[in-house]
């Protein structure tokens, strides 16, 4: 190849590189993604249980509750570690000022009542059926286990990703129900 067209094939290869970058950069600062943060108000949803009801944010924190969303799969080790501490801690406790709601993100009943059966105690609060998605984009979560802390006005008081201890839980129910 002649030393012209290897400098043209370079300059152009540079070309195109820059420009796929500038449009990456510009979509994705013009795109109208947001991350709810603390501070935020909650996104409201409305989810169905694994027992067929509606279950939805704004009615809980309507009737005076904090709210604990956990965001989980049943491939994730971490929540299936979890969740018997919450539920003892849900089944212990005076649970009339908060709820914690557990989300399972688009998978189908037979592997959540699998992933149940497995656990050592059968689950006292609810599990809501996030079959589309939505809730968990909405809530832009990233890696499972992510729990959010939702006060009784609404507002997003507290988010952690990864697993909670028993401590961790307490202080998130301490949270959603100041």
């Amino acid at each position: 190849m002649k030393r012209g067209t290897r400098n043209i094939l370079r300059v152009s290869i540079i070309v195109t590189v820059a420009v796929l970058i500038g449009i990456t950069l510009w979509f994705n600062l013009t795109s109208d993604n947001k991350t709810v943060a603390v501070g935020d108000e909650a996104v409201d949803f409305q989810l169905t249980t694994m027992e067929g009801e509606e279950i939805r944010l704004s009615e809980l924190t309507g009737d005076g509750k904090g709210v604990i969303l956990n965001f989980w799969g049943t491939w994730c080790k971490p929540c299936r570690e979890e969740m018997p501490d919450m539920n003892d801690i849900y089944t212990s406790d005076d649970n009339e000022e908060y709820e914690i709601v557990a989300v399972n993100v688009a998978e189908n009943e037979q592997q959540i009542n699998q992933f149940i059966s497995g656990l050592d105690a059968d689950l006292e609060f609810p599990i809501a059926l996030d079959e589309s998605r939505d809730v968990t984009e909405a809530y832009s979560i990233g890696p499972l286990p992510t729990t959010i802390a939702v006060n009784k006005d609404g507002t997003v008081v507290k988010k952690q990703e990864y697993q909670l201890t028993h401590e961790d839980i307490l202080a998130f129910i301490e949270d959603a129900t100041e």
